[in-house]
């Protein structure tokens, strides 16, 4: 299957969104006035991105950053041939690559979702051609959720730097661990002496937004000094969008949901949050069904007393468990939301109030 259009009709965060929640194989390709790009998806996964001289801009910064051989790095993309193979570089080296690709691919599309214009094609064909493909291994999600924090985080970057003729003096030395694109700058200059913006941002050859952002990370955290900025409040919901974001990474899901539904309260409007706690949920939802297959049958346990303590709402999923309908059924057959009908099924399990039925022999 293959379709386009346009992104006044079809907003670029609204496609990824569907692509993700799809789970699609296949490339998608977006134009606007400013560039384009590719990615490559295998079940919602992003496998490769590509893009008109990709394969040059990467080599170029992690040189000039003092990372690798831009030659070598070069040639190992050359040879590559865009498959999702691991690249000829030492290890430490091709995740500088899949990194600095990973952050070019995320500004690329926050880029686009500030914009608001372009146009996109989608195409199930696995032929990648013969672009400057490079292997990645990202969730849609994360790219979808990345690309809309800088788009909303932007103007405060812009407010603190607003020229490109603002200078950046180095404070500290490249260590590795740091992210990538902060390294190549603390590394050029310490080499090149203090650097404007702008020719920080084409010595290294990478995209402004991406630059800027690094710079505003490192002055935070008063790793270079930037001559004429100001000082900026804390940004209190960024702060807690990280908190959220470590209770995800540690599986917490009702943790990481108390945090984003209390901001999101505060602030129904703020597009971070929400965007945010969808993606906690279908994270939690993913993990349930992890341990509870859809296709699972569940028989029902007689305990009357058991099930008089439950809510009603409760009560109403353990009476559709019936030893033929398997946990799709009755998620569809529910009235609760997906996620709280898992939920209770767990409960249920959790009380002995249902079982797992035991496989069936051959």
């Amino acid at each position: 299957m293959a379709f386009h259009g346009d992104f006044s009709s079809y907003p670029l965060p609204e496609l990824l969104q569907w692509l993700d929640g799809s789970r699609k194989t296949g490339a998608l390709h977006v134009q606007w006035d400013a560039g384009e790009r590719k990615v490559f998806l295998l079940t919602g996964q992003i496998v490769a991105t590509a893009a008109p001289g990709l394969w040059e801009h990467l080599a170029r910064a992690l040189e000039q950053g003092g990372m690798a051989s831009g030659q070598r790095v070069l040639t190992a993309l050359e040879t590559n041939q865009g498959t999702t193979q691991t690249l000829d570089l030492a290890p430490e080296v091709e995740a500088l690559v899949r990194e600095l690709a990973a952050d070019e691919l995320i500004a690329s599309i926050a880029d686009l979702t500030q914009v608001q214009a372009g146009r996109f094609h989608w195409s199930e064909d696995p032929d990648r051609g013969n672009d400057e493909w490079v292997p990645l291994s990202v969730p849609l999600r994360h790219l979808l959720f990345e690309s809309l924090r800088w788009v909303d985080e932007l103007p405060d970057i812009e407010r603190a730097l607003p020229h490109d003729t603002m200078t950046v003096l180095g404070a500290h030395h490249a260590k590795s661990g740091q992210p990538v694109v902060q390294r190549a700058i603390l590394h050029a200059c310490q080499a090149h002496g203090p650097l404007n913006l702008g020719r920080l941002r084409l010595l290294l050859g990478v995209q402004r937004g991406l630059v800027l952002r690094a710079v505003h990370d490192l002055w935070r955290a008063k790793k270079v000094q930037v001559e004429g900025t100001v000082e900026l409040e804390p940004d209190p919901v960024a702060d807690m969008l990280e908190k959220g974001a470590i209770l995800l990474r540690e599986r917490q899901f009702e943790a990481a949901a108390m945090v984003f539904s209390a901001l999101l309260i505060s602030d129904p409007s703020d597009r971070r949050v929400r965007e945010f706690l969808r993606m906690v949920e279908r994270e939690h939802v993913a993990s349930l069904y992890r341990e509870l297959p859809p296709v699972s049958v569940l028989d029902p346990v007689d305990d009357p007393e058991a099930l008089a303590a439950l809510r009603p709402d409760e009560r109403q999923i353990a009476s559709m468990v019936n030893g033929r309908w398997d946990v799709s059924a009755i998620v569809l057959a529910g009235q609760l939301r997906e996620l709280d009908t898992l939920k209770t099924l767990f409960k249920l399990r959790r009380m002995g109030l249902i079982a797992d039925r035991p496989p069936q022999s051959a």
